[in-house]
């Protein structure tokens, strides 16, 4: 796969299902906005990758700040997938992102994103959206967040539990955003006007934590006594369904 301009992008892959098959590639990709691609990059999305259906999970400030490119072949849905009481009372994380990091203004975003991971794997309309897209089987699914790694990696997690991943590679496959946004988090931490100061305190909100994703698991055991029931009770994913899946994106 040529070097793409897209943050924390990769492709779903590899993966072994309890049964022994294995998750197919070019057909799953997460990463952060498609912004700023070149005309060549695009069309290595559409032609080389045949992605059909980008799903952005961001609010409408964020996208706002910075749009996806336009593209002639793929369709485009924005369903912001940050969830949880603290959402339901003016929450607009877009507007958080803007101005200059202060302490106050770190802990309140790690607040709303922690209050995120224990929500938003429960009937979230963002995700209720992608899994339809998956079931299409008429093309790649490409879905993203900001960075591609909170929002976008709880909805790695919850597709790969939906395959009967193991739940340990599933987890793998969340953390591995920490090995791809070295790079890119120098540029975020600019982006954000986070000082150097504050740059270790800020590493929860620039890396993803094992402890995050274990707030997301904790959420659905408490409340289901297994996957099975968890996937049928809140996005309607029966066995049949499932192995729809399995067969759609798995070898």
């Amino acid at each position: 796969m040529e070097d793409l301009n897209i943050k924390n992008f990769r492709d779903i892959k590899g993966y072994v299902t309890r049964e022994g098959l294995i998750m197919k590639p070019n057909m799953i990709y997460r990463g952060a906005p498609l912004n700023g691609l070149s005309d060549k990059e695009k069309n290595f999305l559409e032609q080389e990758l045949n992605v059909k259906h980008i799903i952005d999970f961001r609010d409408e400030q964020e996208a706002m700040m910075m749009p996806d490119c336009c593209f002639e072949n793929i369709t485009y849905k924005r369903i912001g997938a940050l969830i949880g009481p603290t959402m339901q009372q003016g929450f607009d994380f877009g507007k958080l992102l803007q101005g200059d990091m202060t302490k106050r203004k770190l802990y309140s975003l790690l607040n709303y994103i922690e209050d995120g991971y224990k929500y938003m794997a429960f009937n979230n309309p963002a995700y209720h959206c992608l899994f339809s897209e998956l079931l299409k089987n008429d093309g790649g699914v490409y879905f993203h967040c900001s960075a591609g790694k909170d929002r976008t990696g709880v909805a790695a997690f919850l597709i790969m539990m939906a395959l009967d991943i193991n739940e340990d590679d599933a987890i793998s496959e969340y953390l591995l955003s920490n090995e791809y946004l070295k790079e890119s988090n120098d540029h975020l931490c600019d982006q954000l006007h986070i000082p150097m100061s504050l740059k270790k305190e800020c590493e929860p909100l620039l890396y993803v934590q094992k402890s995050f994703i274990d707030l997301t698991i904790q959420s659905i055991k408490n409340k289901y006594q297994n996957y099975d029931e968890f996937f049928f009770k809140e996005y309607q994913l029966d066995r049949q369904t499932r192995e729809k899946l399995k067969k759609i994106y798995c070898e």
